[in-house]
């Protein structure tokens, strides 16, 4: 026999002699098949488990085979089905194909003409399930991008990401919002054996409570006001790939204790189901609280919190990372608009601020100095106010200035900037140059204006 693939079967056949042969037929070429007699039967079997491809009698005791193709339509399975019977007549195997059959065999049939058509509705089937998939990479515009660093502390977080990846251990990523957690996850993803699978990602804290179930799980038709047809989760849309769910820490006790069965059994209910669906994913989740602390409050689930933390990796914030800070100011220039330069002062600037929003910030720091910069370089006076300004705020209001003291230091800082030149000193801080003069006083040399 040639080396072919399990699928799951559903036998729905009356003859009960019959439907022993097949299934026993069946399960020696190495699938699983599991019988129904009835339609009624066969109904509950679709509920219960999840199957590739269904072998069905036309004749049923309690109805017509047309009744399961029925069923698979309206519910939308992920399935192919197979009709066998002894009455094949031109109307019904019209109406079958109308309802989604694959094909159809007339009794009897030979176990090698069955096994051809079962292994050929299988890929069919199977290729439905990568579709599903492939919409939702497309949709979350799956792109692997690089980690850019040349800081120690984030070399060493690589290293042990490089260790890490090529196993199946759930991955914890703990940072600041803005630090590059998701890029992280996406490196995991990268140099996992599930690198050609799905990258599906979610962020937790986004979706409100009573969605966020639905958006993991999935739902069934009629499962609440608006659920008009089935819908997969992304526990389905990642089979075989990794799922990333960001702000996991923001996920309500009610789907936390789902979630951790799901990761334990790798099965899962869809909302308002009630079969078990399997799915097969790699789990990164990413956080910016300390979840540790958390399971002490009973705001998480400590073993939800174990089950997460195979391997923890903590990325530190950019304003412990001041070597990178010049590095990823040129990356993202290089990518916006590299034609143009960083000045040493802009960089120096760059160096000094703290970075509350972290990477992000400053990716969106340089998008917006590339749009309104009309030069070939990017200056300090070019940046936003609070970036140039952050430091001298910082000392007057250490030093405890009066109101007249920190103007006055303030102007003479922004002359600094300026090497000394009033115009664009006047400019930059929007008053005339009569009055910066006035300010200054007539006994301080003076540059051009």
């Amino acid at each position: 026999m040639a080396d072919t693939s399990a699928v799951r079967m559903l036998v729905v056949e009356d003859d009960k002699a019959l439907s022993e042969v097949l299934c026993d037929e069946l399960r020696a070429r190495g699938h699983m098949a599991v019988a129904a007699e009835t339609v009624a039967e066969g109904r509950e079997q679709l509920k219960q488990s999840d199957f590739e491809v269904a072998l069905v009698d036309l004749m049923l005791p309690d109805g017509s085979g047309i009744d399961i193709l029925r069923q698979i339509h309206e519910d939308d399975l992920p399935m192919e089905a197979i009709i066998l019977t002894g009455y094949a007549t031109v109307s019904t195997a019209i109406e079958a194909m109308k309802l989604g059959a694959y094909d159809y065999v007339t009794k009897p049939a030979r176990m090698e003409e069955i096994e051809v058509l079962v292994q050929k509705a299988a890929e069919k089937s199977r290729l439905r399930r990568e579709n599903v998939s492939l919409k939702v990479r497309l949709s979350q515009h799956d792109k692997a991008q690089g980690i850019v660093t040349d800081d120690p502390e984030m070399k060493a977080l690589l290293a042990t990401l490089e260790r890490v990846a090529p196993s199946d251990l759930p991955v914890l990523i703990q940072g600041e919002t803005g630090t590059g957690k998701e890029l992280v996850a996406r490196g995991v993803h990268r140099l996992s054996p599930r690198g050609d699978q799905a990258f599906v990602a979610i962020n937790c804290g986004a979706v409100p409570e009573n969605l966020l179930e639905s958006e993991l799980f999935g739902h069934e038709k009629g499962a609440f006001t608006g659920a008009l047809q089935r819908k997969p989760g992304l526990f389905e849309a990642a089979d075989r790939g990794v799922l990333f769910l960001d702000e996991v820490g923001e996920i309500a006790p009610s789907v936390q204790i789902k979630l951790l069965r799901a990761l334990e059994t790798k099965e899962f209910f869809r909302v308002g189901g009630t079969r078990p669906v399997r799915s097969d994913v790699r789990l990164v989740s990413a956080t910016n609280k300390d979840l540790k602390h958390a399971t002490q409050t009973g705001e998480f689930r400590e073993d939800l919190y174990y089950r997460l933390n195979g391997m923890t990796l903590r990325l530190p914030p950019l304003r412990e990372r001041k070597n990178d800070i010049g590095l990823l100011a040129r990356h993202f220039l290089d990518r916006h608009a590299p034609e143009k330069k960083l000045s040493a002062r802009a960089l120096q600037t760059l160096e000094q601020y703290s970075w509350p929003g972290n990477v992000r910030e400053l990716m969106m720091l340089i998008q917006r100095a590339c749009v309104l910069t009309t030069g070939d370089a990017i200056e300090a006076e070019d940046l936003p106010l609070d970036v140039r300004d952050q430091n001298w705020k910082s000392a007057a209001v250490r030093t405890g200035l009066t109101l007249a003291e920190m103007e006055k230091e303030y102007i003479e800082t922004v002359l600094q900037e300026h090497e000394g030149h009033r115009g664009k000193t006047a400019r930059a801080l929007g008053i005339d140059p009569k009055t910066l003069y006035n300010k200054l006083g007539p006994e301080r040399p003076r540059k051009k204006v």
